[in-house]
C-alpha cells in the first residue's frame, strides 16, 4: 500500500464531492428561482408596466425584459430600461422643439437642431436605480427589469451639474480673452474649440431639467443656451464662441475640398488623434433627416482629409448588423469596428450654408468635439444640390406623420435597415434590408412613401408573436435602389390589437394607398389617419382606467387639453400634459388623446352614459431613407 495512492484516491474524493456539491448548489439555485418567480411576481412585472409603481408625475421609469444566460439577459434587460427613460426624455423635447419651431424662425429652428442632435443619444442620465426579476434558471432565464429615477432628484443633480458647466465655461472664456488681449491668436481658439464638448452637456442638463420641471420652460432653456435670454449666466452662448472662432480664423474658404479641411482642423484641435476608427455618416439637410448630393460628396471629402491631416482612421460601415440595444446607430457603429461616429446636419442662411457636426465616442455617448462653421453658398458646383429632388412633396409625407403620432409608455417598435437607423443613404443597385422589433407580441404594418409620391402597403398585418418579442425580425421583402431618386420614408406602426384592412389598387407587385405623385397637406393627413387605423381605434381587452365627468366633454373637442381637462385627469390620477393632443374619432363619442410628454395615448369613450377612460396600447416610428445615382 502507497501513501502516495491513499492520496490520490482522498483527492479524487474530495474532488467528486465537490462536484456533486457545486451540482446540488446549482439545482437548488435553480429552484430558488423557479419558487420564487411564483410566489412573488411584481405587479410590475404582470402588467409588463412600471407606472403604477413609479407614478410618472413623480418619476421616470422604464421597462425591459430580455431572454438567455441569465447574466447576458440581466445587462440587456437593464440597458432596455434605461433607454426607455432616455426615450422619454427625448421624445419629450422633441415635441416640445416641434412646437417651439413653429412659433419661431429659421435661425432659432438651427438652434433647437443643435440642441436635438445633443440629447439624442442621451445614455449616462444620473442616478438611476435598477431592480430586477428574474424566471428560469442559470442557462435559460427570463429578466425583467424596472428602471426608475425621481424626478426630484434629477432636478436637484442637474441643476448643480448646470451651474458647474457654467462655472467651466466662464472660467474657459476669460483665459480666452486674455490670449486675444495678447493677440494670441490659435492660443484663443484653442480655448474657444475646447468649449464646444460642455455646452454639449449644457445643452443635455439644460433639457433634463426642463422635462423634469427644474429650469422653467424648454424655450427659456433655448434662449439660455442661444444668447437670447436676459441676465444668463453664460458670459458667451455657443453661437458667440462660434462667431468669435470665425472672426479670429479669418479662413477664406473657396472648395468643398477647403470647407471639409476646415471642419478637420477644428475637430483634431479638439481631441487629438483618437486610437480607435471612426465612422462617417452623411450630413443631413437641416431637421428633415434627408441626405443630397452634397451630403455624398462632402462625406467622401471628410473621409480624405481625416485620412491626409489628422492621419485618424476610417471605419468601413458594416453591410448588416443586429442592434443589441436600443441605440441602433451606436450598435452599427461598433459592429462596424469604430469607437467614434461623425455625424451632423447642414443648414441654408441666406447665401450662406451652416455646417453643425459632432464627434461621439460611442461607448460613453459624451460630444468630444463639434465644428460649427459657414460658408459662401457659391462656392458649391452647380451639379451639386443641397437638397433631395423631391424635397417639397417628402416634406408634405413626413408633416403627415409628425401631426398626431401615437405614442406609447408599454410598447416600443423599432426598425432599421441594413444601414441603420439615421442618416441613411442607398445608392442606384444598392440593395435595403429592413428589420424591426417589438418589445412585446404586436401586429406590424408596414408603409413605405416612394420618392414620386406614391403611397405603398408593404405589409398590413404582419404579426410577432411572444417567441420573437425583443429579437429583430427581418422584413422578407428585399429593396433594390432604383429611380425615380429623392428623399422616401418608411413608415412602422405597432400595436397589440390587429388592424382593419385597407383598401389598396395592386400593381406591378405593389399594394398603392393612393397613386397621386403629389399629395395636398390635408389629403396626406387624412391618408395618414387611416394607415394608423385611427378611426378603428378600440382599446385592448382591459377595464377602463377612469371615469370622467361629463361636464368635461366640451372640453375634449379642443386640439389641445384645457386646464380643467388636465385637473379632471389628476383628480382621477392619470398624467396629462400640455403638449397632448387630442383628435375626434367620432362626434361627441370617441376622442384620441395623444401624450408625448407622458409617453401615453388615451381613448376617451361614451360607455352607455359613462365617460370612460382607456389606454392604448400603439407605437410607430418613421425611418427617412434618401435614393441616389451611384
Amino acid at each position: 500500500m502507497k501513501i502516495s495512492s491513499n492520496t490520490d484516491i482522498g483527492k479524487e474524493g474530495i474532488k467528486m464531492r465537490s462536484k456533486m456539491l457545486a451540482l446540488i448548489l446549482l439545482v437548488i439555485m435553480d429552484l430558488v428561482i423557479i419558487s420564487y418567480s411564483i410566489a412573488k411576481v411584481p405587479d410590475w412585472v404582470k402588467n409588463l408596466d412600471s407606472s403604477q409603481k413609479y407614478p410618472v408625475n413623480l418619476y421616470l421609469s422604464g421597462f425591459g425584459v430580455a431572454t438567455g444566460p441569465i447574466s447576458e439577459a440581466t445587462g440587456l434587460a437593464q440597458e432596455s430600461a434605461r433607454g426607455e427613460i432616455s426615450r422619454t426624455i427625448v421624445v419629450s423635447i422633441k415635441s416640445a422643439i416641434a412646437t417651439l419651431r413653429e412659433e419661431k424662425n429659421e435661425r432659432y429652428s438651427q438652434e433647437l437642431s443643435s440642441i436635438t442632435q445633443s440629447t439624442t443619444s442621451l445614455q449616462n442620465i444620473k442616478g438611476i436605480n435598477i431592480e430586477n426579476y428574474s424566471e428560469g434558471d442559470q442557462r435559460n432565464a427570463t429578466v425583467y427589469a424596472v428602471a426608475y429615477v425621481s424626478r426630484a432628484d434629477l432636478r436637484r443633480m442637474y441643476a448643480q451639474e448646470k451651474q458647474n458647466l457654467i462655472q467651466q465655461i466662464n472660467t474657459i472664456i476669460k483665459d480666452a480673452q486674455m490670449y486675444e488681449s495678447k493677440s494670441e491668436t490659435m492660443d484663443a481658439v484653442n480655448k474657444y474649440l475646447s468649449l464646444y464638448p460642455i455646452y454639449e452637456k449644457l445643452k443635455e442638463a439644460e433639457m433634463i431639467l426642463a422635462v423634469v420641471g427644474g429650469s422653467g420652460s424648454i424655450q427659456s432653456a433655448v434662449d439660455e443656451l442661444s444668447g437670447e435670454k436676459q441676465g444668463s449666466k453664460l458670459l458667451m452662448s455657443q453661437t458667440e464662441v462660434t462667431n468669435r472662432i470665425d472672426r479670429l480664423l479669418s479662413e477664406s474658404l473657396s472648395s468643398i475640398s477647403d470647407v471639409a479641411m476646415s471642419v478637420v482642423m477644428r475637430l483634431l484641435k479638439q481631441i487629438g488623434t483618437p486610437s480607435g476608427k471612426m465612422l462617417v455618416v452623411p450630413l443631413t439637410y437641416q431637421d428633415s433627416k434627408m441626405g443630397s448630393p452634397f451630403a455624398r460628396q462632402f462625406r467622401a471629402e471628410l473621409e480624405q482629409q481625416i485620412i491626409r491631416l489628422a492621419n485618424w482612421k476610417i471605419a468601413e460601415q458594416a453591410k448588416s448588423f443586429t442592434p443589441k440595444s436600443s441605440q441602433i446607430m451606436r450598435d452599427m457603429a461598433k459592429e462596424s469596428g469604430a469607437d467614434l461616429i461623425l455625424s451632423g446636419t447642414y443648414w441654408e442662411r441666406g447665401n450662406e450654408i451652416r455646417l453643425m457636426i459632432n464627434v461621439r465616442d460611442i461607448n460613453t455617448g459624451n460630444v468630444l468635439a463639434v465644428a460649427d462653421l459657414s460658408f459662401d453658398a457659391s462656392i458649391l458646383p452647380s451639379n451639386v444640390s443641397i437638397k433631395p429632388e423631391n424635397y417639397e412633396s417628402a416634406l408634405i409625407s413626413q408633416g403627415a406623420f409628425k401631426e398626431g403620432e401615437i405614442v406609447s409608455g408599454q410598447l416600443l417598435v423599432e426598425a432599421w435597415t441594413n444601414k441603420g437607423n439615421d442618416n441613411i443613404m442607398y445608392y442606384s443597385d444598392e440593395t435595403m434590408k429592413v428589420y424591426v422589433r417589438v418589445n412585446r407580441e404586436a401586429h406590424i404594418r408596414l408603409l413605405y412613401i416612394l420618392a414620386d409620391g406614391r403611397w405603398t402597403l408593404l405589409y398590413d398585418d404582419l404579426y410577432i408573436d411572444s417567441s420573437k418579442v425583443n429579437q429583430a425580425v427581418e422584413i422578407p421583402t428585399e429593396f433594390e435602389c432604383a429611380p425615380p431618386f429623392g428623399a422616401e420614408m418608411l413608415v412602422v406602426i405597432a400595436r397589440t390589437e390587429p388592424f382593419e384592412q385597407l383598401d389598396v389598387i395592386e400593381e406591378d407587385g405593389y399594394k398603392f394607398i393612393n397613386k397621386e405623385p403629389i399629395l395636398p397637406q390635408a389629403r396626406a393627413r387624412s391618408l395618414a389617419s387611416i394607415v394608423r387605423n385611427e378611426k378603428g381605434m378600440k382599446p385592448k381587452k382591459q377595464s377602463f382606467l377612469a371615469t370622467l365627468s361629463q361636464d368635461i366633454m366640451p372640453d375634449l373637442e379642443n386640439n389641445s387639453p384645457t386646464e380643467s381637462l388636465i385637473k379632471e385627469f389628476e383628480k382621477n390620477k392619470l398624467s396629462l400634459s400640455q403638449n397632448a393632443n387630442i383628435s375626434t374619432l367620432v362626434v361627441n363619442s370617441q376622442w384620441l388623446i395623444n401624450d408625448p410628454t407622458n409617453m401615453q395615448t388615451y381613448l376617451v369613450r361614451q360607455d352607455e352614459g359613462k365617460l370612460n377612460v382607456y389606454r392604448i396600447q400603439q407605437a410607430e416610428t418613421k425611418l427617412v431613407v434618401t435614393t441616389m445615382e451611384k
